[in-house]
């Protein structure tokens, strides 16, 4: 009876189970796909729906499919000068990245190239540097504007300069982690065989690792424009008021009442308008972003 009991179960072991039928995977995983899709994206439905609706319907009736609507929110925000705010932010991210990504650049090739001591030690002190909060910056940095401008003259205050140096220093450091780590899983042969056709160091990096690097570089450059862009804390402490410099998440954070009316659709509306092209940019280059991120690492 024991064998029998022991074959019996062999058997039942080995015994084909029934499959699921590849058309209700499908379904499964598609469905899963939507509702992490639509939970991602349902808030960027009720911000473009609430930017449409007038009056204080926008802030009492949570039905954002229950009108009116209109673009007067729109109209109300480029009359409050959104397009100087926004003019503002360009310029302010596209210097930080600038001067952020040759120096990044650099210092990630010296790290992964030159050999120095305590190498890995200096590159981990880079990467904890990112978790640095900005809030401690903003009373000592206030501080040293003041005490500059009694001294020289030059005031960093409501000016490009004094949000472009902190946000450099912000960035730099996952810039540098980032590029260190791509640069490092760049053959050395390809910079030697320039070498010997008689390119100088310089001439190496710049015309073959850094063409090669350009992922990493395009990442890094990515990342540090979208955080300058959507910098709030420092850009308001340095430039609340001044629409000259004012950055578009301090026009959207300061933005004025109209009469007794909350103007969370004109909050809404300029949220639309400074997010869509961002989104547009990260959509473009989104694979170069994942590039960036995973080629450097994986073969780092």
């Amino acid at each position: 009876m024991t064998t029998r009991e022991s074959r019996a179960a062999v058997r039942r072991a080995h015994r084909p189970r029934p499959k699921t039928p590849p058309a209700l995977v499908n379904a499964l995983k598609l469905l899963g796909l939507l509702l992490v899709l639509g939970w991602c994206l349902f808030p960027f439905l009720w911000m473009g729906m609430t930017s449409l609706r007038t009056g204080s319907v926008a802030l009492t009736d949570p039905n954002i499919f229950r009108g009116p609507y209109s673009l007067g929110n729109y109209e109300e925000v480029v009359n409050q000068g959104f397009h100087f705010a926004l003019r503002n932010s360009l310029i302010v991210a596209s210097a930080t990245t600038l001067i952020c990504i040759p120096v990044a650049a650099l210092a990630g090739y010296a790290l992964a190239r030159l050999p120095m001591a305590g190498k890995f030690v200096l590159l981990a002190a880079t990467l904890v540097a990112t978790l640095f909060p900005p809030v401690a910056l903003v009373n000592p940095l206030y501080r040293m504007y003041l005490q500059l401008n009694d001294l020289t003259g030059i005031s960093l205050l409501n000016s490009y300069a004094g949000m472009v140096i902190p946000y450099v220093a912000l960035t730099l450091p996952l810039s540098i982690f980032i590029l260190a780590t791509f640069f490092a899983g760049i053959p050395k042969e390809i910079e030697e065989s320039a070498k010997v056709d008689g390119a100088t160091p310089f001439q190496a990096f710049l015309k073959v690792v850094v063409p090669l690097a350009a992922p990493g570089v395009g990442a890094a450059a990515i990342l540090t424009f979208v955080y300058a862009t959507n910098e709030f804390l420092l850009a308001f402490s340095f430039a609340p008021r001044d629409l000259n410099v004012q950055t578009v998440p301090v026009f959207v954070g300061t933005f004025e009442r109209v009469g007794y009316e909350n103007p969370i659709g004109q909050i809404m509306a300029a949220s639309v308008l400074v997010s869509v092209p961002l989104i547009v940019f990260a959509l473009v280059l989104q694979r170069r972003i994942v590039a960036g991120l995973t080629s450097g690492a994986v073969k780092g």
